[in-house]
């Protein structure tokens, strides 16, 4: 048995906030001493190569559902399109009929979430997220305890929109293997742990939305500065506490 470390939640320039390319990511992973990268696009299942400057490479995709976030990971097919937001249990359900695994993705990163908005079942919990903190500082415990109440396998992935902030949070695998197939049954089987080792700064997140916003047009634009900035002062305020 082995033991390896995974990013499980990465977002390239294909989805509208990201701000890096795949073979960034990749670089940005290696030198973080990680072994794997999972592709988790926004509703987007983007196509990658088994592997990129030494990195395996998992395909997956960041579905939004009515519940919130669901990350599919190792999919072997591509998931259906869906013609509006789908409810949870309709999103785990296509992960699985793609081979892959359903993990409930920073579920206390909002505020006001509670235990009952997550009734379905998922396959793990994502709690370590390097974002899931901005708005609300205790989202990582709070998903470590749901994830405890329903048994499920911790998970643990940055929510990196560009290569600085790849590595912030990841997945600790016992496996086999460096292979898809050891590292999804050590996920699905619990032989896992998240580590968080950094919150990403305010200024990343208003960097993604300030790309979105150039993406989707310039009345979005002022928006966008004004939260860049407020994410900027929020920093500033962090590293004075």
């Amino acid at each position: 048995m082995g033991i390896y470390f995974a990013d499980l939640h990465v977002h390239t320039n294909a989805s509208p906030d990201g701000r890096s390319s795949l073979d960034a990511l990749t670089a940005a992973a290696k030198n973080a001493g990680l072994h794997a990268l999972a592709v988790t696009d926004h509703n987007l299942c983007t196509p990658v190569p088994p592997e990129m400057n030494g990195i395996l490479l998992i395909p997956g995709c960041e579905v939004s559902t009515r519940a919130g976030h669901i990350t599919a990971l190792f999919l072997e097919k591509p998931l259906p399109v869906f013609d509006s937001l789908p409810a949870a249990e309709n999103a785990i359900a296509a992960i699985h009929d793609a081979g892959g695994l359903a993990v409930l993705a920073h579920p206390y990163q909002r505020p006001g979430a509670v235990p009952e908005n997550f009734s379905f079942r998922t396959d793990a919990v994502e709690t370590a997220n390097a974002r899931a903190a901005l708005k609300v500082p205790a989202a990582n415990r709070l998903a470590a305890q749901l994830a405890e109440n329903l048994s499920l396998p911790a998970a643990g992935g940055s929510d990196a929109h560009d290569a600085k902030e790849v590595g912030n949070a990841c997945t600790v695998f016992t496996a086999s293997e460096l292979t898809l197939s050891a590292l999804r049954e050590a996920l699905a089987s619990g032989e896992t742990a998240a580590v968080l080792h950094r919150d990403t700064p305010h200024i990343r997140k208003g960097l993604s939305q300030w790309t979105k916003a150039r993406r989707t047009g310039i009345r979005k634009l002022p928006k966008a500065a004004a939260y860049l900035a407020w994410c900027a002062v929020q920093d500033l305020c962090r590293r004075k506490d």
